[in-house]
């Protein structure tokens, strides 16, 4: 039976400190668990230290996962690589934790993440019919345009628009004065950025 597989790696994982990187890993996996679990048919489970996998019920869960995670991770100094794949998982799905399955659609997902590693891609998508897959290879090209191109002080400016404030309340959290902060709003393009993320969701109805 086919089933909606989710993968992700640490990016330059070695750069950072490996007890603060899984302490920051683990809290991140820990909430997005919690907050999706209706959602989730297996946990997300760190599974090589850097790694994580799960069995999501759908596509469109899977990419609410993965704009969660991402959201979250403008705070943090570490990103994800993802790999998203419908495929044929062959044994009784774990619904406790995701470890001891074995089916075509994980190894795909794992050469899919390597192949993104490889090629310095963050999202990798397969498995869907017709041109589903180029249109959501396409799709999260733009969105990770946007997202990628943020300095690490912008990223948490932009988490603060993202989570609903408006620019005077930004302009407070960095004591900047409203006018910069207007302007920061703009160059940003967080209202592309948006479009990118509403366009992936229609690609799926």
């Amino acid at each position: 039976m086919d089933y909606q597989i989710i993968m992700a790696d640490v990016i330059n994982s070695s750069t950072f400190s490996g007890s603060a990187l899984m302490k920051d890993f683990k809290r991140l996996i820990e909430k997005a668990n919690k907050l999706f679990e209706k959602q989730i048919i297996s946990p997300l489970t760190i599974t090589l230290g850097d790694e994580f996998q799960a069995v999501i019920k759908d596509l469109n869960s899977a990419i609410d996962v993965v704009f969660y995670l991402d959201q979250e991770l403008l705070k943090s100094e570490f990103q994800l690589r993802y790999a998203l794949q419908l495929g044929e998982i062959e044994t009784p799905i774990n619904e406790n934790i995701a470890y001891g399955m074995l089916g075509n659609g994980l190894t795909v997902a794992r050469e899919s993440l390597q192949y993104g590693k490889e090629e310095n891609k963050r999202f990798s998508i397969s498995g869907y019919e017709g041109l589903l897959n180029e249109k959501l290879d396409k799709a999260f090209m733009l969105y990770d345009f946007f997202y990628m191109n943020w300095s690490e002080k912008e990223k948490l400016i932009a988490y603060e628009f993202l989570e609903g404030k408006e620019y005077k309340e930004v302009a407070g959290i960095f004591q900047k004065d409203n006018s910069t902060m207007w302007r920061k709003e703009k160059s940003l393009n967080l209202e592309e950025f948006k479009v990118a993320k509403q366009l992936i969701k229609l690609l799926l109805k």
